[in-house]
């Protein structure tokens, strides 16, 4: 079973959808959740808030993303009848369900570095999984979109990192949407099974990720990338996994 790392994010007075995932993208879909189960819920700051799964929209986004992903590389793992029927199910579902997006971005077998810069190190939570301790980081989606868009800011000035800055202009563009009084959540979930629990405890990747976003304000490019070669090297047997499965 593929382990995956979640990016959630809860808000208050929102309704998923439960329409089921098309059998013909289900082998092609990271699937990590079984289809209708109950939305993810939470207590925030006095509030209860919620995270809807919308499996199908996800799915469909997943299997389009990847398709053209793997197309740019020359490589098919997913037939091309297959992305295009996916393709052409997303788009009607978008025209079906205006108010519908994804509340949740996927990650397999690993955090991808950018979902760090949304969150302070003071935010991490140590919580008990079924397998051992897990880790989570949550914190208030106007101040992860300050830090994103700071991040961003800093790396499109440089402009020596395009690669970077574009995938933080993608997930600054997925946040701004939501309303504010929502709350955003990474959660490692089954991905902290690939580490020993004494690492993950004292796992200080975001630390390092905001170190090194500080350094390059700062010009200290040498700091900003030892911090940030840090945490890839930490992250690169997980993340390795990813390519050879």
């Amino acid at each position: 079973m593929t382990k995956t790392a979640h990016l959630r994010v809860y808000s208050p007075e929102v309704r998923g959808s439960g329409e089921p995932v098309p059998s013909f993208v289900k082998r092609y879909g990271i699937l990590s959740e079984a289809e209708g189960e109950a939305p993810w819920t939470v207590e925030w700051d006095g509030r209860r808030l919620i995270c809807p799964r919308n499996l199908r929209l996800r799915v469909l986004e997943s299997t389009v993303a990847f398709a053209n992903a793997l197309r740019g590389i020359g490589v098919g793992l997913i037939p091309d009848d297959a992305a295009r029927a996916a393709d052409r199910e997303l788009r009607t579902y978008q025209v079906e369900h205006p108010g519908q997006r994804s509340h949740v971005l996927t990650s397999a077998w690993h955090v991808p570095v950018r979902w760090f810069a949304a969150f302070d190190a003071d935010e991490k939570e140590v919580y008990e999984g079924p397998s051992g301790p897990r880790v989570r980081y949550r914190a208030e989606i106007l101040e992860a979109r300050r830090r994103i868009r700071r991040a961003h800011s800093i790396l499109e000035q440089l402009g020596a990192f395009q690669s970077p800055a574009e995938e933080l202009g993608q997930l600054m563009s997925w946040l701004e949407p939501f309303p504010d009084g929502s709350m955003v959540e990474l959660d490692y979930s089954d991905v902290s099974e690939l580490f020993d629990p004494q690492d993950l405890v004292f796992d200080d990747s975001c630390r390092l990720i905001q170190e090194s976003v500080d350094a390059l304000e700062s010009g200290d490019m040498l700091r900003a990338g030892e911090n940030y070669g840090r945490v890839v090297s930490r992250w690169a047997p997980a993340f390795s996994v990813t390519f050879s499965n």
